[in-house]
């Protein structure tokens, strides 16, 4: 199953319910969705190709182009803009795609279009023309083992690896986490981590539009406006990486005031520091909630939720998710050992 449908639905139904606020504007849900039909028809235009490679700051943009592109009927390629320029070479010639979209702002990030590779189309929003009545088209639908997404990991033990994700895929991690955090439309937002890492793709984008919730995004990480943005427009959850909470702590007139909204921090993608999570609970009054996932599992798979926590530990798995740890010959381990090395 998609999750383009419900979150058209949630269009139809909230029309006028912020969807996204970002560095440059708001978006409403009718916004969003009326922008992707935009969007679909510019990509109809520009190629036949099934893969559309994305290159967008953190922003109501992304969504709006990868739901656009689900519309067309594409897989979206989100692509990592920190790359040096040899490795989103490589990158672009592993995926197949022969389309870029982006704006102008980061084309010109990129060194424009002379440092991407020869013959690779580019398609800027800010072209696209998103006036007058959108063109209409009914959702597609998606089994799921259809492919939606391909994901670079970060290439930290060799080049950077494609992972496809399914349709199925993103909606039984999407439902899943909601489930297990009780998470629902009333919830509102906070959002730094890009958008073409996994994290920032599900739980920063994908869980808020498929509830029908409000998402507030930075396309940097800057401490002092994030603490801004956690004033202005009190969210209930917010996300980052244990060194971005650390930087927080730098903020000198930072308080448990200005976090007296943050019912649920999530600390993910490396291992939370002590010191920061006894700094972070002394000074702003939030327990940092860890959580465990790869970019193979959509990602999410463990998450300490505040009725769940216990310190050091990532949480329990979520729905589905069957955990298994096994030693070093391949065998399931008791509980309390350890696992086995890959090596």
């Amino acid at each position: 199953m998609s999750l383009l449908r419900p979150i058209f639905r949630q269009a139809l139904l909230h029309p006028r319910r912020v969807a996204a606020v970002d560095d440059f504007r708001q978006y409403t849900y009718l916004q969003l969705a009326a922008g992707a039909l935009f969007v679909a028809r510019a990509v109809d235009r520009a190629t036949s190709n099934p893969r559309v490679g994305v290159i967008l700051p953190t922003s109501g943009l992304f969504p709006m182009a990868l739901l656009g592109l689900w519309l067309a009927k594409r897989v979206a390629v989100p692509l990592n803009y920190l790359l040096m320029q040899k490795e989103l070479a490589t990158v672009i010639a592993d995926s197949g795609i022969d389309t870029l979209i982006t704006v102008g702002p980061m084309l010109a990030h990129l060194g424009g279009e002379k440092n991407l590779p020869a013959g690779l189309k580019v398609l800027t929003l800010d072209s696209v023309s998103f006036k007058g009545i959108p063109p209409i088209r009914w959702p597609a639908s998606f089994g799921d083992d259809e492919p939606a997404v391909i994901l670079y990991t970060s290439g930290t033990s060799g080049v950077p690896k494609g992972v496809v994700l399914t349709h199925g895929n993103l909606h039984s991690d999407v439902t899943a986490g909601i489930k297990h955090a009780h998470l629902t439309e009333a919830d509102a937002f906070l959002g730094v981590i890009p958008q073409f890492h996994s994290y920032g793709l599900t739980a920063l984008t994908l869980i808020p539009l498929f509830l029908g919730a409000k998402i507030v995004y930075t396309a940097r990480f800057v401490p002092r406006k994030l603490v801004d943005l956690i004033r202005t427009h009190r969210p209930d959850i917010m996300a980052a990486v244990p060194s971005m909470y650390g930087a927080l702590l730098s903020v000198k007139d930072a308080d448990s005031e200005a976090f007296k909204s943050v019912t649920t921090a999530i600390s993910g993608g490396e291992a939370l520091p002590g010191v920061t999570f006894e700094k972070f609970k002394e000074r702003f009054g939030v327990h940092l909630l860890e959580g465990y996932g790869l970019t193979e599992t959509s990602p999410i798979i463990y998450w300490s939720t505040p009725d769940r926590f216990k310190r050091g530990a990532v949480g329990l798995p979520l729905p589905g998710v069957e955990p298994l740890i096994v030693d070093e010959h391949d065998k399931p381990a008791p509980l309390d050992a350890s696992g086995g090395t890959t090596e």
